[in-house]
């Protein structure tokens, strides 16, 4: 891989990896218990999968700074949601509807990965 694509390459596997993780967790629960269950474990859930995420990359890349690295994950989670959970899977955009559901978790990933980025950047100063 030249060095020309092993930044995004980076940030697109990373983001890839919290928004599958963030899957198959609500594809579990939803498999075993109710949707409001479901929903409120997800919701939980999704910012400790995204701080997890923060903390190799932060720690291990830190190619971007943390704004941008937060646009970039919420922005890849959003689209695999648009494109494969609501174009695929559901063929619907019903999920969108669902503000804990789908709006909170883009928020808190994008909060995550920003404050995360930003505490990881003072602790070095």
């Amino acid at each position: 891989m030249t060095l020309g694509f092993k930044k995004p390459f980076i940030l697109l596997t990373l983001g890839i990896s919290g928004w599958a993780a963030c899957g198959i967790i609500m594809f579990t629960l939803l498999h075993t218990t109710t949707i409001y269950l479901s929903l409120i474990i997800h919701f939980i859930a999704t910012p400790f999968i995204f701080l997890a995420i923060s903390n190799l990359y932060f720690n291990k890349f830190d190619y971007t700074s943390p704004i941008i690295t937060a646009i970039i994950f919420t922005l890849i989670v959003m689209i695999l949601d648009f494109f494969v959970v609501a174009m695929v899977i559901e063929k619907n955009l019903e999920m969108f509807e669902s503000v804990m559901g789908t709006w909170m978790p883009f928020l808190f990933i994008f909060l995550t990965v920003w404050l995360r980025g930003l505490a990881i950047h003072r602790g070095e100063e």
